[in-house]
Formats: C-alpha cells, structure tokens, sequence
C-alpha cells in the first residue's frame, strides 16, 4: 500500500507542476491539456488525498485569477481532499481571495471554495482560526453569489463575542433589501438571537421562515476520514509506536443523516473553567459542575448522556432557549418540506426524533418546540412515518384537561394512525398504556391533593374503549404481511391492564388515582381464551385490582369521618366482584355460568344461551355412552371450564394428578390410575378400585403449585386471596 500510495504522490506532484506552468497561459496558446491534468490530480487525490504542501500550492492557483475554465476549477475545488488536517494559513488564503477584483478568481470558484471551507470545516488543524477573519468573512455578505455559503460558514463560526449590534443591523438591512430571497440571511439571524435572546429584531426575523443548513456534502466528508485515518495508520506504522496513542480523527460523520447533529465540542474554555468532553467520570462531574461551559453549539447535547444530565442540573435558562431554538427551527423546517411534499431527506427528522425522544426520555416532559411540532405534524401525518418517535415522544405530555388534549392531540394522532390493520390499534393502545403510565407517577410525585384527576380517569375510560374494541378485530392481509404473531389482539390489551392494576396499586394512598373497572366484554373475551398464560395473566390483573379496592375502602388516608358518598359506587364494587366470583366458579368450584351465588354474573351470558349450551353438552354425554359405555365419561356446563376440564388446563392437570399417583408408588405396586379427568367422583371410584387415595382439596392445591411451578401464578394467586378454605393451606 504504501508503494502504491508513493506512485501516486508521485504522479499528483508531476501533474501539478505541468497544472502551475499552464495555469495562466490562456488556452489557445496552451501545448498541454489543462483539463487532463486537472482529472489526473483529482483522481490521485480521490484515491490518496493531497499531501500538505501540495494542498497549499494547489490553493495558491487557484485562489488567484488564472486562465483555467471553470470545469476544470471545479473538478479541482470538489476534489480537495486533505490528506492531514488543514494549516489555519491555508483557511487565511481562501478567506483572502474573497471579494470583487480583477486580480481574485471569479465568483463561481470564490463560492466553490467557501463551500469547501464548509465541508473542511471539522479538519481545520484550528477551527477558532476562522473565528478571527469573521469580519472579513461578515463583510462579504452583499455579494449575492457569495451570500448563501458565508451565511452557513458564519453560523458554524459565529460565538457570542461576535454578535455586535452593527452586524445585527446589518443583518437586518440586507434581508429588507432581499426581495424574498433571504432565508439564509434569516437562519444566520437567528443564530445571533440565540446568543441574546433579549434582543428586539422585530418582524425580520419571526415573520419569514429561515434556511436550514444542510451539510453541503457527506459523502465527501466520509471519504475524507477514510483518507486521513488511512494516513494516520500508516504514520503510526512507519514509526513502529509500540504504546498505546490516540489517534485523533475529528468530527467528521459516517453518514449524510448524523451530520445533522454535531458532535459534542466546546472551543473556547476559560482556566478556571472545563468543557464536557474533559470529563473523566462521575466524580470529575460532580467537582466540575458549577464550572462547565456550554458547547459551541447546544444541539449536540442531544447526542451526549452526561451533557444532558448537566442541562437537566443546571437548568440553564440560556441554554434551554438555544436547545429550543435550534429544535423549531428545524422542525419548522422540515414540516414545512412535509407539507409541501417535497422532503428529500426523511431519514433527517427520524434521526433528529430519535435523540429528541432519548432526551424526553430522560427529562420525562416535553419542550415547547417539540409539543407545537407534534401539534402540527399530526394534522398532516400518514400514520407510518416515524411511527415509534411520535408515539414515545407523545407519552412525556403533560397532565392536562381531557378534552383540550382530544381536540389538540388524540383525535388527530387516533385520525392519522387507525386504519384497516390491527396493528395501529395494538400501537395506540400500547402508547395509552406508556401514557398513564408516565402521568401515574407524576401523580404519585404529589399525593397531598385529595380531589380525583380527572384527565387521568377520562383517559383510562377511553383506553379502555380501544381495548374492548381491539378484542372484536380480526387480523388483515396486511396484518399478515407485517408478520404479526398468533393471538396478537389479547396481549397488548393485557398489558394495558396490567400497568392499570400496577398504577390502582397506590390508589390507596393516593386520592388522585381512582380505580377504574374493566369492561365485561373484554374481561369474559379473555377469561374464554385457551390459553394458561392468557388466563393467569387476567387472574392477576383481577388479583390486583381486589387488593387495591380492599386496601382502599379500608385506607385511613382516603376515609373521611362522615363521608357525604361512598369513596366507591356500591354499583362498581358490586360488578367487580362480579368478575372474581364468576372466575372462581368456572375454574375453582365447578358452577361456571350461574348466577345464584351472591354477586355471580354468570359471565353475562344470556339464560337462553346458558340453556342452549346444556342441553347440547348433555347430548354429547349421550352420543358418548351411545359409542362407548366403558371409556366414556359424564361432563356437565357448570364442569366444563375447571381445572380438571377445561381445554387450557386438562394436560397440565393430568401431569399434577400423576405427581401424586407417583409419591404414592401406584406405579411400582401396580395399582389402577387415573385415565379420565379429575373429579370428586372419580376420585372416589379410584380409591375404591385400589387407586392412589386423594382428596378433592388436596389435588386442587397440587394442582394451583404446579401453576406457580409453571410460571402461572395469576390463577393461583387470584384463589388463593378469593376462596377462604384457600387461605389455610
């Protein structure tokens, strides 16, 4: 490589001094093609880089008038690849051949070559270099081919020491004689409101929507990293460096879409002070704190935890505003772009998202610029772009009424996001599941107040609206193609109730929550799902709503003396204990669908359909005997549903009953088991026979630890706090 890399140099340098000697003879008397050794350059430099010295002698033509044409200076300028980082005296001769005059290249290469001090901006050997010419580079603003470059260059180099209010003026002066076409001018404006954000623009800078600066080129910026890691690679190898060294290779980005955000970096540090990037660990943190400067620019805290544990410290009204700033500037941006449909980098607003989301995240609330975006951006979204961003970002709102969150947030987000999928209602309701998650524990954060939250209660009840509605959808095509699992519906919709059962945990001392009861429908939907998990999930759901409604009706910091109503409506307990009863008669007693027992709901099924499903069970009985009067086995409506029977539970309980079986040796001595299932008959007619000798108590509670054992411990937990014989074992 490194032969490779010296015939390449080699052939760059002979091509350069032929480009020096026919650079400024005009054309026609020209014996050697300019253009030819202009792409000989540009290719060894594309495949190599320019060595440092070469870099400056190749600046010197063209930083001065000379009699290439303009393809060739361009083919030059765009391939400038440094080799090394850039010398700040090379950064002083661009920034010198700026400006009208016959003795200074023409304005398309004067643009060409601010614009390459843009891109080469990160690999400047000193970047504060620049920061010294400002007010040659701020003087060139009323050069109209030069205004668009110089706006972005000055607002990667603008600090606080050069906002003065004769350039404020100045600003503003040009973008009233603009004519309209001032929207960089209007950028560079407000990146000096940043910095004093007391000063009065008026309408220049509100009424006119400004530029946002895209890196002019990524791909060439990524090239030249690979270039000069290359490079500093081989140095390192040439001088055979046995001890670990730091190889510094700047701030140039990967990516077209990371260059959005820079990366953390501070330029100026007083002594008494440090910056970010000098922090060691959480000890150096906590002794720097109060002595931290803020970074060049505040946006690239998003990018850095410890940055923004420090803004979340300090909390620095300056810096805020900058953040906040920068943020709707750039959504403004880009939601303009969505509007007028012409957004060419969609991937930038996902990636600003995702650190804005990491950064809500850890703030647990929302800035002003990122709520009026969402706002805005739910009025014209398709539901699919961006999807987890906008729903992780909305769970962080505040707590707020109801019904002007509805107007302003839910029913646009509900409007963009629903449609013929069951995968946007499974979304929204997981994103109403993190909701009253987040505001719960805001809630528990203040638990001195005695009244209801309302907007919390009226969520829930609208949540629980979609979860009823969730259980009756059946999955689409599309469903399908989004290789959505088997049974998608039930799971999210326990989820949902097991974060409400989690948050009614602390409604017993926490007057602000409110227990809620779940829909019949959705409870009986799941409580006749197949499965063990599904079921023991809403046994524990149903387990820890009980416990919070007991502890609450019997809490001392929620019972008034002589309260004017009930903390909870008689009507609402009453339906809930409805539920319980209804469970522990389909899994535990064997009187599934009645409604003689106190509070028995009988799953709310009508008595014509209980009286249907009877008399067709009992004609199955009857078609069984008919067929097989010796194999056959009884089973009746009110049985069909229990441990024994029921179509989750059968194989597990065989397996326990075996258990038994085998502690009592039934194997071994050769004795009859138990080939039907469980049932206080059976059990009897076993040991009768010679079988193993169990008692109906005693299977049961075999039969709910080996639920524990499985991992489906909601079943028995719900018994266990429900049936009073349980309570003894």
């Amino acid at each position: 490589m490194a032969a490779d890399l010296g015939s390449a140099e080699s052939g760059l340098l002979d091509a350069l001094e032929h480009l020096e000697a026919v650079a400024y003879v005009p054309a026609k008397q020209r014996y050697t093609d300019a253009g030819q050794l202009a792409k000989t350059i540009a290719s060894d430099a594309h495949e190599s880089g320019i060595p440092r010295a070469a870099l400056g002698r190749l600046l010197k033509v063209l930083t001065t008038r000379n009699n290439l044409d303009q393809g060739t200076v361009t083919s030059l300028v765009k391939n400038l690849y440094p080799r090394e980082r850039i010398l700040s005296k090379y950064a002083t001769q661009v920034v010198c051949c700026l400006g009208p005059s016959k003795s200074k290249p023409t304005p398309a290469t004067q643009a060409l070559l601010v614009r390459w001090l843009i891109v080469a901006y990160d690999i400047l050997e000193d970047k504060s270099h620049l920061g010294k010419l400002y007010a040659v580079l701020f003087n060139h603003l009323d050069m109209i081919s030069l205004r668009k470059p110089l706006c972005h260059l000055l607002s990667l180099i603008t600090r606080r020491k050069h906002v003065k209010p004769f350039r404020i003026q100045a600003l503003m002066e040009l973008i009233q004689n603009a004519g309209g076409e001032d929207r960089e001018l209007v950028s560079l404006l407000k990146v000096f409101k940043n910095y004093y954000p007391e000063i009065v623009v008026g309408d220049a800078g509100s009424r006119r929507a400004g530029l946002f600066f895209k890196h002019p080129d990524p791909e060439w910026s990524g090239h030249v990293k690979v270039l000069q890691d290359r490079n500093a690679e081989m140095m390192d190898a040439d001088q055979q460096q046995s001890s670990y060294q730091v190889v510094h290779r700047g701030t140039v980005k990967r990516s077209r879409i990371e260059v959005v955000i820079p990366v953390l970096q501070t330029s100026r540090v007083s002594m008494k002070h440090t910056s970010l990037e000098e922090i060691r660990d959480i000890g150096h943190f906590v002794d720097k704190l109060d002595r931290i400067e803020l970074p060049n620019q505040i946006i690239s805290t998003l990018g850095d935890a410890m940055a923004q544990k420090y803004l979340h410290l300090v909390q620095s009204e300056a810096a805020n505003h900058r953040l906040d700033e920068w943020l709707r500037n750039f959504l403004d941006d880009r939601l303009e772009q969505v509007r007028n449909d012409d957004d060419d980098e969609p991937e930038s607003l996902s990636y600003v998202l995702s650190f804005v989301e990491g950064y809500a995240s850890f703030t647990k609330s929302l800035l002003p610029s990122v709520r009026a975006f969402l706002e805005s951006y739910l009025q014209v979204w398709n539901g699919r772009d961006n999807r987890e961003q906008v729903l992780r970002l909305l769970q962080y709102l505040p707590i707020e009424s109801f019904a002007s969150l509805q107007t302003s947030i839910l029913s646009p987000l509900e409007s963009s996001l629903l449609d013929a999928t069951l995968s946007s209602r499974t979304a929204l309701l997981d994103f109403y599941t993190a909701l009253i998650a987040e505001w719960g524990v805001k809630l528990r954060l203040d638990p001195s107040v005695s009244e209801e939250s309302e907007p919390l209660t009226h969520v829930v009840k609208h949540a629980e609206l979609l979860a009823s509605s969730i259980q009756e959808f059946v999955p689409t095509a599309d469903d399908e193609q989004q290789n959505i699992p088997t049974n998608p519906a039930i799971l999210p919709v326990l989820r949902f109730y097991k974060s409400l059962a989690d948050l009614f945990s602390h409604a017993s001392t926490n007057a602000r929550i409110r227990i809620t009861v779940p829909q019949a429908p959705t409870v009986y939907t799941i409580a006749f799902t197949p499965s063990i998990s599904t079921i023991s999930g809403l046994n524990s759901i149903l387990a820890g709503y009980k416990s919070a409604f007991e502890s609450s009706l019997t809490s001392t910091v929620l019972t008034l003396p002589n309260p004017p109503e009930p903390l909870y409506d008689t009507t609402l307990v009453s339906e809930f204990n409805g539920y319980v009863m209804d469970m522990c008669n389909l899994l535990w007693r064997n009187r599934a669908l009645n409604t003689d027992d106190p509070n028995a709901l009988g799953c709310t099924i009508p008595a014509a359909t209980t009286t249907t499903m009877t008399a067709y069970v009992r004609s199955v009985n009857d078609a069984a005997r008919h067929y097989d009067r010796e194999s056959a086995f009884h089973v009746t409506l009110a049985s069909i549903f229990s441990l024994s029977h029921h179509a989750a539970f059968c194989n597990l309980s065989a397996a326990a009953f075996a258990e038994l079986e085998d502690a009592q040796g039934v194997d071994v001595e050769g004795r009859p088991k138990m080939r039907k299932p469980v049932t206080q008959k059976a059990l009897q007619a076993l040991e009768k026979d010679g079988g193993a000798k169990v008692s109906w108590q005693e299977y049961r509670v075999s039969m709910l630890e080996w639920l524990d054992g499985v991992g489906s411990s909601g079943t028995a937990g719900l018994m266990r706090s429900t049936m009073k014989a349980l309570r003894k074992e």
